[in-house]
């Protein structure tokens, strides 16, 4: 195995040795330890939009603008190109992701009395480096997946996207929920993210059926989708008193959490009942406890 091939190797296995959210960074470390160069540049965006995420060694060097100022010649999967930089020798990638909406742009900086490798051999190594970065995505993604075919709880079918809706990556499980065909890609959510989720602490809303939960996720969003629970029929004063209930409160306790009287929380409570039919306590605390399932053990 030569030098190339054995790089090309390390950056597969380091899919499965490293969480997806550390990959990026420790790739471009171990391609600019191997290759000598002296920092490195990953931009990951959806065709046509500038967001994404960008992933810098060893620190921030250069802009967004900057590397969607590159040029590189149209039509082509994975084209490289020479980029002059002040002092050093530059070399950039630019790689269509397979089955998704997404392009990268990898950008390496050699020292000035340092070439970087030959033109065909440098292009491998990024190409892979790209593909490998997808590989530990659908990796993390599919995740929930395999511990619903293990019988675990789970916090719902999963996908990553940008703040436009371009999918990076999504589980079968998650498209077949949105009532796609899992035969044709996917390359966009079929609607908009609304702007209270896109903060730093996420969120939840509803399209169509389906709840969605979005959290932060570097400069992406994570995305688990999961189908209705009964006490999703309930309103939000409903369903705080319901989570309360489950977790065995008593009336009196939730009227002074809630600064409400007592017998507004027996109506509450009676209310409650009567929607999702049930009679005993116990079967309200299996509904939370299924709810709070559903959302990675956070009682939300």
């Amino acid at each position: 195995m030569d030098s190339t091939d054995e790089l090309i190797h390390s950056l597969y296995r380091s899919t499965v040795e490293d969480e997806w959210q550390d990959y990026r960074s420790r790739a471009l470390a171990r391609v600019c330890e191997r290759l000598g160069a002296s920092s490195a540049a990953w931009w990951s965006r959806g065709v046509g939009t500038k967001g994404g995420e960008l992933t810098q060694h060893p620190q921030p060097h250069v802009t967004v603008a900057s590397l969607a100022a590159l040029v590189f010649p149209a039509g082509q999967q994975e084209v490289t190109i020479d980029v002059p930089v002040r002092g050093q020798n530059g070399v950039a990638l630019q790689y269509r992701h397979r089955d998704v909406g997404v392009v990268s742009t990898v950008l390496l900086q050699f020292p000035s009395d340092r070439k970087p490798p030959a033109g065909e051999s440098l292009r491998r190594v990024l190409a892979h480096l790209v593909e490998a970065g997808a590989l530990a995505l659908r990796q993390f993604i599919r995740r929930d997946d395999w511990l619903q075919a293990m019988g675990r709880a789970n916090r719902g079918s999963a996908a990553m996207t940008d703040s436009e809706g371009t999918l990076f990556s999504a589980s079968e499980r998650f498209i077949e929920m949105l009532d796609q065909d899992a035969g044709a890609p996917l390359v966009k959510l079929p609607f908009e993210l609304p702007e209270s989720v896109l903060g730093e602490e996420g969120g939840e809303f509803v399209h169509g059926p389906i709840h969605l939960r979005v959290r932060r996720s570097g400069q992406l969003y994570l995305i688990y989708a999961r189908k209705p629970l009964p006490l999703d029929m309930l309103s939000p004063r409903e369903q705080e008193i319901a989570r309360a209930l489950g977790n065995g409160k008593t009336l009196k306790s939730i009227a002074r959490q809630y600064g409400i009287a007592v017998s507004t929380v027996a109506n509450h409570t009676t209310r409650i009942y009567r929607k999702l039919a049930i009679y005993r306590r116990e079967d309200l605390i299996d509904l939370v406890r299924l709810r709070a399932q559903s959302s990675g053990g956070k009682k939300n």
